[in-house]
């Protein structure tokens, strides 16, 4: 089996989005966007992506991925701020999420932390705050490597 990051995160993206009772559906949905795979692969996969059946229903393992909303989309201004938008009333969630996992006392610096200083969430949108320009790269990678179903943004030129 080839190691296909797109069809993983399509794979995630239908598993948070969808309810999902049968391996078929999935092959279903995945086919509708142009992925033609066989039951035994995609069982292969959805073991390697950590998805598994629980209560008649697949859903990923991951705590993190689990227990927070669909990200829809993902932006970056020209001045360095993120932007994720989601489903209406479900940005409060996902920032709150952030903030648990990313925001450290400013006592210390971990030379791996994402440079994420805070989030701001509407309804439907979550702003980030990051430290400078020269984080964005690393909160890019830490929230890329969360939510592996979304594509990575162009950073606009400045």
């Amino acid at each position: 089996m080839t190691h296909d990051p797109a069809l993983d995160r399509h794979v995630l993206n239908i598993i948070q989005s969808h309810t999902i009772y049968e391996q078929s559906e999935i092959q279903e949905i995945l086919e509708k966007r142009g992925y033609k795979i066989p039951q035994a692969t995609l069982s292969r996969r959805l073991k390697k992506l950590n998805i598994a059946k629980v209560s008649g229903q697949y859903k990923s393992l991951e705590v993190f991925q689990g227990a927070l909303p669909v990200i829809k989309g993902i932006q970056v201004s020209a001045l360095g701020l993120i932007i994720l938008h989601t489903h209406p009333g479900q940005a409060n969630s996902i920032a709150y999420a952030l903030d648990q996992k990313y925001i450290q006392p400013s006592s210390g610096k971990d030379s791996d932390h994402p440079g994420i200083l805070g989030t701001i969430a509407g309804d439907d949108t979550v702003l980030i705050i990051i430290e400078s320009k020269s984080a964005l790269k690393r909160a890019l990678d830490h929230l890329c490597a969360d939510f592996p179903y979304l594509d990575r943004p162009t950073v606009p030129q400045i």
